[in-house]
C-alpha cells in the first residue's frame, strides 16, 4: 500500500493534493491492525454483505 501510494504521490498528484490510502476487508486482521498502528494516510473498513432472496 505505501509503495502505491508513494507512486501516486510523485507520478499522478498534483503538490497540493495529499494522497492517502484505504484497505476494505470482510474481516479484521491484527497483522493489518498492528502494520497500521505505525503507518499514517492508510484507513481501515470491513464490509458486510446482506441480501435476501425472494422467490418469484
Amino acid at each position: 500500500m505505501q509503495r502505491y501510494m508513494g507512486y501516486i504521490k510523485d507520478q499522478v498528484a498534483e503538490p497540493t493534493q495529499a494522497v492517502r490510502g484505504v484497505i476494505i476487508a470482510l474481516e479484521d486482521d491484527l497483522r493489518i491492525q498492528r502494520a497500521l498502528s505505525v503507518a499514517s494516510g492508510i484507513e481501515f473498513y470491513r464490509y458486510q454483505v446482506k441480501f435476501t432472496l425472494i422467490k418469484a
